[in-house]
């Protein structure tokens, strides 16, 4: 089955990370906000994977979570920034992400993480649904 990933980030940032993920094989819905992406969320089949930059014009990755719990949808949580910062990366953990991308985007590592959270999220929704 096809993994879909709902790309959260300012298109011209992106562009990089497309590459990387359609070359994992993953089908991706990039948006540039939290709007767009509360938008796909709410109308367009499950995603399993939602990667969201740490910050956006109209809110932040906490805020992409926040809608992504509410709205039960059974997708990881990666967060992609610019800076490897331990503390964020422990904060983003703590709070149900599933994992930090840090750019640039290492394209075994956004396989690695991709494949790893694609299975945990069909994982969980067999498990929901059975």
């Amino acid at each position: 089955m096809r993994t879909l990933v709902l790309l959260v980030m300012d298109a011209e940032r992106r562009l990089p990370l497309i590459d990387r993920l359609e070359s994992s094989g993953v089908e991706v819905l990039p948006v540039c906000d939290f709007e767009e992406a509360r938008r796909i969320l709410r109308t367009h089949p499950p995603v399993q994977i939602v990667l969201t930059d740490e910050a956006l014009p109209d809110g932040s990755w906490w805020r992409v979570m926040h809608e992504v719990r509410e709205n039960r949808v059974n997708a990881e949580i990666i967060v992609c920034t610019r800076v490897g910062d331990p503390g964020l990366w422990l904060h983003v953990l703590a709070h149900g992400a599933y994992d930090l991308l840090v750019e640039p985007y290492d394209k075994r590592e956004v396989r690695r993480i991709i494949e790893a959270a694609a299975a945990e999220s069909w994982m969980r929704s067999g498990a929901a649904a059975g």
